[in-house]
């Protein structure tokens, strides 16, 4: 996609080939009923044309047959759309804002209308909004770092011990050629990666972005590692996000190699009941549709927000738990994670299930420094508090639900290099089922985490070995059902390994460990 900037960005829905259009839609949209919200190839091609012919920028590359991602100035849209557009601000990170031209939030104007004469093809437009990002909020360096504060940790090493995923790496699973996709503020080439010989597949820029090697935020760099830290084969795919996350999600779904796991650490606190707004209907349908084409999509559930995606119920929505250090066994709820009853959702509960986040500490600021993550040298999360010992020494202390969301990825990684048929809904199932109860702890909310499953945590800390042995069982439970040939095949492959003794020990220890 071209770096041009475009003063507005929307997202049109062109005729939907179901009963209403996807502004008129009252219930969720959900692998469910997403497909009677997909559009002809016809009438695809004739709104890209009519838009077109009107002077507006079609990104192709972001659109799919649900929605289409429009570049152009204010002035075409009022004109076009009759639209009452005003410049607006909107925090979307650590220390820094978005300015916008965008609608009212009243309904009348935030659906954006086409003319006589197109209202049977268009059936309407809103206009994109940058979303948030979940990580703390970036204070002047303050030093030195307060005594009260727990001890980080690194990556690779700290997350890959505690969420057991070192464990499967030494079964010699390791993500391999998994494709994860994450849509983030992008992705510098920061010696981290090189040094560890990660796989970074060429980033993206999704509408409104440019530059694709730099990123002056530091949010993407640093989550991505995450990733890592779990699945250390896997391809990592960036989109480098712009203001359009519907134009993003189509971006990254058209890419080639697809991913089968997307990891999303941002969204927008608004889940305050009641219908969900046209201008997030867009996103809503882009969520159900990449889920429903096999994605597993991930989304954190907030740092105390009501997030939005976080809540969709065809995601894995990611909470936070910390761990008491020195003591890696003990963990309780983020005190800086949300914990949620969706408003949009009735019965849905957020989170699922977690990872590891910081608890809540005044240092410069309420923030969660417990991880150490790579960010390009000078970026705004360089400087975040407490101080690494410089503002561009290409590092800074954070987390956040940001930080938990990419390492659950990770993990989905693992189980889908063991068994790639896995349907988002199985996986989520699995990563329920596998977690590990955490039973003290309260959330930003004020939820408290207790014995069993609560609103707190959801499931629990996910476990990455646990989760990789119920994806075996499943495995091992075709290979001994199946016939020989196949067996034979299974093990040629890879796909059902001989069964080790040291394999077995680690399975009875990971048994009466629970």
């Amino acid at each position: 996609m071209a770096d041009t900037e475009y003063e507005v960005i929307a997202n049109v829905s062109p005729r939907s080939v179901g009963p209403q259009s996807l502004f008129a839609e009252t219930e969720a949209i959900t692998t469910g009923n997403v497909d009677s919200f997909r559009s002809s190839t016809s009438d695809v091609r004739d709104a890209t044309r009519a838009l077109e012919e009107a002077g507006f920028t079609v990104f192709s590359e972001a659109s799919s047959d649900i929605t289409l991602s429009v570049g152009g100035s204010a002035k075409q849209f009022k004109e076009f759309f009759g639209a009452k557009l005003t410049r607006q601000k909107v925090d979307v990170g650590p220390e820094r804002t978005m300015s916008f031209m965008g609608t009212s939030d009243d309904p009348a104007e935030a659906l954006m209308q086409a003319p006589d004469k197109f209202q049977d093809l268009l059936e309407g437009a809103v206009v994109a909004r940058p979303p948030q990002y979940f990580a703390p909020s970036a204070i002047p360096p303050v030093a030195p770092v307060d005594p009260a504060a727990y001890q980080y940790l690194t990556v690779p090493d700290g997350v890959s011990v505690i969420m057991r995923s070192a464990r499967v790496h030494r079964l010699g699973v390791t993500g391999k050629d998994v494709v994860v996709g994450m849509i983030d503020t992008g992705l510098y080439k920061h010696p981290f990666y090189k040094e560890r010989g990660y796989r970074l597949l060429a980033t993206l820029l999704g509408p409104g972005a440019s530059d694709a090697a730099s990123d002056a935020n530091g949010h993407g760099t640093g989550e991505a590692a995450n990733i890592f830290a779990n699945a250390p084969d896997c391809r990592l795919r960036m989109v480098k996000a712009g203001n359009d996350p519907v134009g993003s999600f189509n971006v990254l779904l058209n890419s080639t190699p697809k991913p089968q796991v997307c990891t999303n650490s941002w969204g927008y606190d608004v889940d305050h009941g009641g219908a969900i707004p046209n201008w997030l209907k867009p996103l809503e349908a882009a969520i159900a549709n990449a889920v429903a084409s096999g994605v597993t999509v991930c989304f954190s559930a907030g740092n105390g927000h009501k997030a939005f995606p976080g809540s969709h119920p065809d995601v894995i929505s990611v909470g936070g738990v910390h761990v008491n250090l020195p003591d890696v066994t003990e963990f309780e709820a983020s005190s800086y994670a949300s914990s949620f009853q969706s408003g949009f959702y009735p019965g849905r509960n957020c989170p699922d299930v977690c990872g590891l986040t910081g608890k809540r500490v005044d240092i410069g600021g309420g923030k969660a420094p417990s991880l150490l993550l790579p960010v390009e040298e000078g970026a705004t999360l360089d400087a975040i508090a407490p101080t690494t010992g410089s503002t561009s020494d290409g590092y800074g202390l954070f987390s956040g639900t940001s930080a938990a969301c990419p390492q659950i990825a990770g993990i989905v990684a693992l189980m889908l290099e063991k068994d790639s048929s896995l349907t988002p809904a199985q996986v989520k199932e699995k990563l329920v089922k596998s977690a590990r109860d955490v039973k003290k702890g309260t959330t930003a909310n004020g939820d408290t985490a207790g014995a069993g499953p609560d609103l707190a945590t959801g499931a629990g800390l996910a476990d990455a070995k646990w989760a990789y042995l119920n994806t075996m069982g499943d495995v091992a439970t075709t290979f001994f059902s199946a016939p020989k040939d196949q067996q034979m095949a299974m093990v040629s492959s890879g796909a059902m390994p001989e069964i080790s003794k040291d394999f077995v020990e680690d399975l009875i220890e990971t048994l009466r460990s629970r």
